[in-house]
């Protein structure tokens, strides 16, 4: 993925204001999409199910993460679920425009 457009989607994933639409902090907001998080390393899917807020606090939760970690490499490296976030997200009947991820450049 390229550098600029890995910027662009977790600039997009901090607009979503997981702290406040789902969950008081962290540790609140990781025991919600722990369940997802979980079933994607197992199965390497996003349940059918999941709805939108939901999807926009697991990615808001993956790049607080991965910055607090020390974002050392590439978030989809780290996290391989986040761009099948971002793609469940797009695609998603719910998504309101400006729920939906910026496109790569071309």
């Amino acid at each position: 993925m390229d550098g600029r457009y890995e910027t662009a989607l977790i600039e997009w994933a901090h607009t979503y204001k997981g702290y406040e639409r789902l969950a008081g902090g962290p540790e609140e907001l990781w025991e919600l999409v722990k369940p997802l998080h979980e079933e994607f390393q197992r199965t390497g899917a996003i349940p059918e199910w999941v709805g939108v807020d939901l999807l926009r606090g697991w990615a808001f939760y993956l790049v607080r993460a991965h910055r607090h970690g020390g974002a050392y490499e590439p978030i989809h490296e780290e996290y391989p679920a986040f761009l099948a976030i971002v793609d469940a997200i797009n695609r998603h009947p719910a998504a309101r425009p400006d729920d939906r991820a910026p496109e790569p450049a071309r």
